[in-house]
């Protein structure tokens, strides 16, 4: 289940020119902060070679664990051999290299292969030259296409498992510079794809160091925030853009985006190497002696609240704005999220806060309540250590204004309908309008509220007869959209009659009650396909039934008395229409 690794040294002897150039930034690529933190944890194998070797033996990562029983790695003989290597200096990042070794990690990726030879049949030497790269004698690849992360993968290299890897050491060699011969400088591409052995395919991490060696020295580091107080660097407390500058020489540099940093610099003796900008609210100076070797100064700033943020839209001022507005500032590297705030009021009073959030980016939406008015908006950074300050507040103004206004069309007289039917609600159409909001009454008093919908889109409503009731009402209407309302409309008014339900009805059958629910007054209306003798029966909740009469009818529609032998209890009862012991039809009724 654990990759085989290879590696190959290779020599070429190339010269190379002496920089010759006036004062300018130098940049080493632009690593990700997984390729920065395996660069940081080969030069700390390099500076103490004893205390990798424990680290890495005595590591509680259970897949590296793993790894070790199964390629049978001697953890005494492991940390007896790092204890007796000498300390090298640290590797700087070229960006030549940088480049041709995310190329390679791309090539292996893309073609599911882990080796030292294209897919276009280039070997390193090729892969080099592509780059322009020359190397002032020997240089080196190792690659670890199966890696299940940053730490699994020098552990691998640097332990060299494998039954042959463990013989001839070649991948710790060129990491540790035990073979004779110095690297001086590297380059790391490292591929996340989220796949792997289980997959069938390289990954998840895929891996490639290419290393090489030229006569330029370099001051070299990382500048990062140690947020986990642990004094080494982890992905996500890189600080870019902190301008690096050695007291003499011709370069400077400026840490790239996961905070690390190259300066090529030549001579002897102490230099100062100071730090600025990049949100460090003070500079950062140390005090090196180079001896044109390699030398790793790492900026690491004492924990400070973060810097003053910088609005940058909206622009302070700005008129005409929507009531959702995108806030975006400038970010500062040593705050860990960010916090906002809205207010109506310039003095951001408790009261006048409309909007607030959290951010962990330089970006948030803030939706404010009314058009035509003018808010103030400020940020401020948070860390562990406390708040920054406040930024100066902008203020912008939105814009819009409200609906126009509506009038009711239909219902406006008397409705006779079935108790599960509906009315049909329309109005006008509203300038401006996004929605509107139905609300009904009683005529009379008390002038209740008995249904309304503030959420409705277009201009009608459907509304369930149950949801009213019978009697009489007005209903009234009004537009709105994010400004608000419009007005509401002038009251018109109806009034319901409601019959009861049909439940069942034969070819030609029907019933139906009016008013409903049953009064003094209600009638049946019969619907008869033909002449004949129908009964009239009620029947309660329990079954019980009662006989209303019996009557004569003709084909069509008859109006039948129905007061007369009614229950005297309130209730939903089944009125039923039978001929010659069948019933033709049943409706649903209360009687009040």
């Amino acid at each position: 289940m654990f990759m085989k690794i290879f590696f190959v040294l290779c020599a070429s002897i190339l010269s190379v020119h002496a920089f010759a150039q006036p004062n300018q930034v130098y940049s080493h690529g632009d690593p990700t902060a997984e390729e920065q933190l395996m660069l940081e944890m080969i030069n700390r194998a390099r500076a103490n070679p004893p205390e990798e070797g424990i680290r890495l033996m005595d590591t509680d990562d259970a897949r590296v664990q793993s790894a070790y029983s199964f390629f049978s790695i001697s953890k005494s003989a492991t940390k007896t051999a790092f204890a007796g290597y000498a300390q090298k200096p640290p590797l700087a990042f070229h960006p030549s290299l940088m480049t041709a070794a995310i190329g390679h990690s791309v090539d292996m990726d893309a073609n599911n292969f882990q080796g030292h030879t294209s897919t276009n049949g280039d070997d390193l030497g090729d892969r080099f030259r592509t780059v322009s790269y020359a190397s002032q004698g020997t240089y080196g690849e190792n690659v670890a296409a199966y890696s299940e992360s940053v730490w699994h993968g020098h552990c691998g290299l640097n332990v060299d498992w494998g039954t042959q890897n463990q013989i001839d050491l070649g991948h710790r060699t060129n990491i540790m510079n035990i073979g004779g011969y110095m690297f001086t400088e590297i380059g790391i591409g490292i591929l996340i794809n989220n796949q792997g052995l289980q997959t069938g395919h390289v990954g998840p991490y895929v891996i490639t160091q290419d290393f090489g060696s030229r006569s330029v020295r370099y001051i070299t580091g990382v500048v990062y925030r140690d947020k986990n107080e642990n004094g080494f660097y982890d992905i996500g407390e890189g600080l870019a853009g902190v301008t690096v500058k050695p007291s003499r020489g011709t370069y400077y540099a400026v840490s790239s985006t996961s905070g690390g940093y190259a300066i090529p610099f030549t001579g002897g003796g102490s230099v100062t190497v100071t730090a600025t900008e990049g949100g460090l609210a003070t500079p950062v100076v140390k005090t090196v002696d180079f001896n044109s070797e390699n030398i790793k100064v790492d900026i690491i700033p004492a924990l400070q609240s973060p810097g003053v943020i910088v609005l940058t839209a909206p622009a302070n001022n700005v008129t005409g704005s929507a009531l959702t507005v995108a806030l975006t500032w400038t970010l500062t590297p040593i705050a860990d999220t960010y916090e906002w705030q809205v207010a109506s009021m310039q003095s951001f009073a408790a009261s006048s806060i409309v909007g607030s959030g959290t951010a962990t980016i330089n970006t948030a939406s803030a939706t404010v309540p009314q058009c035509n008015t003018r808010y103030y908006w400020r940020v401020r950074g948070v860390n562990g250590l406390g708040n920054g300050q406040w930024s100066a507040p902008y203020s912008f103004t939105t814009g819009g204004k409200l609906p126009t206004s509506t009038n009711g069309t239909t219902p406006r007289s008397a409705q006779n309908v079935d108790s599960r039917g509906t009315v049909a609600f329309t109005w006008t159409s509203a300038t401006d309008a996004t929605g509107y909001h139905v609300r009904i009454k009683n005529a009379a008093a008390p002038f209740s509220i008995v249904y309304e919908d503030s959420a409705l889109v277009g201009v009608s409503k459907a509304i369930a007869v149950a949801s009213i009731g019978a009697g009489s009402f007005t209903w009234e209407v009004r537009a709105k959209n994010a400004c608000g309302n419009g007005g509401w409309s002038t009251p018109a008014a109806f009034s319901l009659s409601v019959t009861g339900v049909e439940e069942i009805a034969e070819n030609g059958w029907g019933l139906l009650v009016a008013p409903h629910p049953i009064a003094y007054n209600s009638t049946v209306l019969l619907t008869s396909p033909f002449d004949g003798t129908i009964i009239l029966s009620i029947i309660d909740l329990t079954g019980a039934s009662q006989t209303i009469g019996t009557y004569t009818i003709t084909a069509g529609v008859t109006t039948l008395p129905l007061f007369a032998n009614m229950p005297t209890v309130s209730g939903v009862y089944i009125l039923c229409a039978e001929q010659s012991g069948v019933v033709v039809s049943r409706i649903r009724v209360v009687i009040q």
